[in-house]
C-alpha cells in the first residue's frame, strides 16, 4: 500500500513538472511576436537609389564586340634578292604613296643592265646588216641576178635579226625593272605597322619588309549569333565605344559575311568607321550596339532594378512606405531614344504600374515589408567665418 501511493506521488510530481515547462513556453511563444513588434526593421536609400517605372519608346539593340582592323593596308615585301643597305622607316613613321623605305644593294642589278643594253646594241646592229643585205637581194632579185631562194634567205635572217632585236630590248626592260625594284616605296599612304627587315640583312624574293596600314577608314569585325542575324542590315548604325576613348565613335555595317564560322556558328559582320583624326589604332578592342528594333510607349524599368533567381524575375517596389518584392515578366532590352544612353528593360507583366517607385539598383536580398527611409545627402560644411577682433585688440602694441 505505500509503494503504491509513493508511485501515485511521483507520477503526480513529474505531471506537474511537466506541465509547468509546458505552461513556461507557451508564455515565451507569445512574447516573443510582440517583442519582434517592438522592434521596427528600416531600410535607408538616397534619392539616386530609387527611381519610377515609366513609359518610353525602347530601341531593341544587339550588342556586338570585335576588334579593329584597316579598310586598306599592304605587306610590302621584297621583289628582287639582295643586302638590304638603307633602311629609312621605323613603326609609327607616317608615309606617302612612293616614299622609299628601303634600298637594296643594286650593283649586280646595274651590271645585268649594262650587259642587256650592250646586247640590245649588238642586236641592232645586226638588224641593220640584214635590213640593209634584204634591200640589195630585193633589187638583184629583180633584176635576174640572184635566185628566189637567195632572197627568202636574206629576209629570214632580217626577221631573226628583228625577233633578236626585240628579245634584247625585253630582257634590257627587265634589267630596268629589277633595277627598280632595288628601291622599295610604299604603296599607299598610311603608318609604318611593322618592320622586318635590317640594314646588312639578306633578303630573299617575297621577303616581307614592311606593313603598311591606313588609319583614315577602320572596319570593326564582330561576330553575330547565326538566330540573330536576319536582324542585321547593310546600313544599320552602331554605336561603339573602346577603350581609352571617351566618346563612342559611330560606324555603320557595310558587309555581311556569307558563311557562319566552322567552330562558333557565328557569322562576322563589317562595322565602317571613320578616323580621320586617328585617334583608333588597328588591333583596338570594341564593343557596340546595332539598332534592331523599336517599342513605342513600353512599360519599362531600368536594367539594374530587375533581380533574377533563375527562371524568376522580380523588382522591390515602395508601398504604402514598405519594401515589397514585385514579380515580374521581362520583355526585351535597349535604350531609349532621349539619348541619355541608359538601359532599360520593357515588363510585360506584373502589378507595377507607370508612377511606381522602386528600387533602381539590385541591391541583392532586403528584407521585405522593411519601411523605407530616404536620407538625404549631407551638405557640405560652410567655412567658418572670422570672428570680428575684440576691442583693445588691435594689432599696433600699445606704449607702455
Amino acid at each position: 500500500m505505500l509503494r503504491t501511493r509513493k508511485r501515485i506521488l511521483i507520477a503526480a510530481a513529474v505531471a506537474v513538472v511537466i506541465l509547468a515547462i509546458a505552461i513556461v513556453q507557451a508564455i515565451r511563444k507569445r512574447g516573443a511576436p510582440a517583442a519582434t513588434a517592438t522592434v521596427s526593421s528600416v531600410v535607408e536609400f538616397a534619392p539616386d537609389d530609387l527611381t519610377t517605372v515609366s513609359r518610353r519608346t525602347l530601341s531593341e539593340t544587339l550588342p556586338l564586340t570585335g576588334s579593329l582592323r584597316a579598310v586598306t593596308q599592304a605587306a610590302v615585301k621584297s621583289k628582287v634578292a639582295g643586302s638590304a643597305l638603307d633602311v629609312l622607316v621605323r613603326e609609327g613613321d607616317a608615309v606617302k604613296t612612293g616614299q622609299i623605305l628601303a634600298k637594296i644593294d643594286a650593283r649586280d642589278y646595274v651590271a645585268r643592265a649594262e650587259q642587256s643594253r650592250g646586247q640590245m646594241a649588238a642586236m641592232a646592229g645586226q638588224l641593220d646588216i640584214a635590213r640593209q643585205t634584204l634591200d640589195n637581194n630585193r633589187v638583184l632579185v629583180e633584176k635576174g641576178f640572184i635566185s628566189k631562194n637567195a632572197f627568202d634567205t636574206a629576209q629570214s635572217q632580217y626577221e631573226i635579226a628583228r625577233a633578236n632585236l626585240d628579245a634584247a630590248r625585253a630582257a634590257l626592260a627587265s634589267s630596268n625593272l629589277s633595277l627598280a625594284d632595288t628601291v622599295v616605296r610604299s604603296p599607299l599612304d598610311g603608318q609604318i605597322a611593322t618592320r622586318s627587315v635590317e640594314p646588312g640583312e639578306k633578303v630573299a624574293v617575297d621577303t616581307k619588309l614592311f606593313d603598311v596600314v591606313d588609319l583614315r577608314t577602320l572596319e570593326l569585325e564582330a561576330p553575330v549569333p547565326v538566330g540573330e542575324i536576319g536582324r542585321v542590315r547593310i546600313g544599320q548604325p552602331v554605336r561603339i565605344a573602346f577603350d581609352g576613348i571617351e566618346t563612342p565613335v559611330q560606324g555603320a555595317i557595310t558587309r555581311i559575311n556569307p558563311a557562319a564560322q566552322a567552330g562558333s556558328r557565328s557569322i562576322m559582320v563589317y562595322v565602317q568607321v571613320a578616323n580621320p583624326s586617328g585617334t583608333l589604332r588597328v588591333g583596338m578592342f570594341g564593343t557596340g550596339t546595332i539598332a534592331v528594333g523599336s517599342r513605342p510607349n513600353a512599360l519599362v524599368v531600368p536594367v539594374t532594378a530587375v533581380r533574377t533567381d533563375g527562371a524568376r524575375r522580380s523588382v522591390y517596389a515602395l508601398i504604402d512606405g514598405k519594401l515589397v518584392e514585385q514579380p515580374v515578366q521581362t520583355g526585351v532590352s535597349g535604350v531609349s531614344n532621349d539619348g541619355e544612353g541608359a538601359a532599360w528593360t520593357e515588363i510585360v507583366g506584373g502589378p507595377l504600374a507607370v508612377g511606381q517607385q522602386i528600387v533602381k539598383n539590385n541591391l541583392g536580398s532586403l528584407r521585405i515589408g522593411s519601411t523605407v527611409r530616404v536620407v538625404q545627402p549631407a551638405k557640405p560644411a560652410q567655412p567658418a567665418q572670422a570672428a570680428p577682433p575684440a576691442a583693445g585688440a588691435s594689432g599696433a602694441s600699445s606704449p607702455r
